[in-house]
């Protein structure tokens, strides 16, 4: 058996060599699986936890407060 990495280079195309491959994962002659690096991974959006909805919280608790006059003289109003 030997294993191969595939790019696929053409973003165009990504689909009809995805289509290409599953066939064949269907008929037996390959096994496929795709790897999904850690960039990608991190990049993709998750869940917060129920530790970090509260640190959020309680860090917008804790943080500055302005008086109007202070807020309008920050955004230049």
């Amino acid at each position: 058996m030997k294993t191969y990495q595939i790019r696929i280079l053409n973003d165009t195309e990504q689909e009809s060599v995805e289509n290409i491959l599953r066939n064949l994962s269907q008929k037996g002659a390959i096994e496929f699986n795709e790897v999904i690096s850690s960039q990608e991974e991190n990049a993709k959006p998750h869940a917060a936890t129920e530790d970090q909805i509260e640190e959020i919280i309680d860090e917008s608790e804790i943080g500055p407060y302005y008086s109007e006059k202070e807020a309008k003289d920050i955004l230049k109003l």
